[in-house]
């Protein structure tokens, strides 16, 4: 069964018609975002692109008292393709909204799918490699076949030997480095080792990374290039292509690329 899975963080913006036409340029069967609002949730609800939703922060309201931080959380919306329950958040982090998980189901088929956004360290200190850490843990106990998309904010280098990859905090290899507490893939360099070409036109380019631009950190003065932005697999769900829309999704207002996998599930036996 092939499907196509979308990851967007979608920066805490109004939905617009930009936001319409690359989603249904993308036709993902599956879409989780980070950075949603609630307005923005409850729009795209709206559009008709999408059969099912369930927001982080209808789980998980902002109290009275709590800042714009706390307003922030995941979706993930699904077509017809899919019927989805049990909903879910990762209840002990710091910031729990920014955390969602949810069973999926077509013929034949079963997993879990699971959109998370890091709290920057900039702001948040070390709140952000306990929470990477939290998470890799987390997967670690899952049984199932599943799929997560991410804005990680780190590494602070994405190099193509992944071996030479810059951290912030050392915990954050625990989820995204070349020996994760999980058996999950980066779908992106999946789908590179099986394009040996590609591989080698983009080392060509940015031998020191990254790999892909999902993201610009810095100010005027100094601006770098990132891969903050991710899709991860278990080993049972084949990769058939990967890709990172940065200028269509800037355009779309936006300071993050959406990125967009071609999956293949194989059914389960009989």
């Amino acid at each position: 069964m092939d499907f196509r899975f979308a990851s967007w963080n979608v920066n805490n913006r109004k939905l617009t018609a930009s936001h319409i036409d690359l989603l249904r340029l993308i036709s993902p069967d599956i879409l989780v975002l980070q950075e949603a609002s609630s307005a923005f949730h409850t729009a795209l609800q709206a559009s008709g692109l999408f059969a099912s939703d369930v927001s982080s922060l209808a789980l998980r309201p902002p109290q009275a008292m709590e800042g714009r931080s706390r307003r922030l959380g995941c979706s993930i919306f699904t077509t017809s393709r899919f019927q989805s329950c049990n909903p879910s958040l990762l209840s002990e982090l710091h910031f729990p909204e920014r955390t969602l998980a949810m069973n999926v189901s077509t013929a034949g088929w079963s997993g879990m799918v699971c959109s998370f956004h890091t709290p920057p360290g900039a702001s948040w200190g070390r709140v952000k490699p306990r929470t990477l850490k939290a998470i890799s843990q987390w997967l670690t106990l899952q049984p199932g076949p599943l799929i997560f998309g991410i804005d990680a904010n780190c590494p602070k280098t994405d190099h193509p030997d992944i071996s030479q990859n810059e951290w912030w905090w050392k915990d954050e290899p625990l989820l995204l480095g070349g020996s994760p507490l999980h058996q999950l893939r980066d779908v992106f360099r999946v789908y590179l080792e099986k394009n040996p070409h590609e591989f080698a036109r983009i080392r060509a380019d940015r031998p020191a990374g990254p790999l892909a631009v999902s993201h610009v950190r810095g100010n005027r003065r100094t601006m770098t290039e990132c891969r903050y932005d991710f899709i991860y697999a278990s080993p049972d769900v084949e990769v058939h292509s990967a890709c990172y829309m940065f200028d269509e999704s800037i355009r779309a207002v936006s300071d993050h690329a959406v990125v967009v996998a071609h999956l293949r599930a194989a059914h389960a036996a009989a």
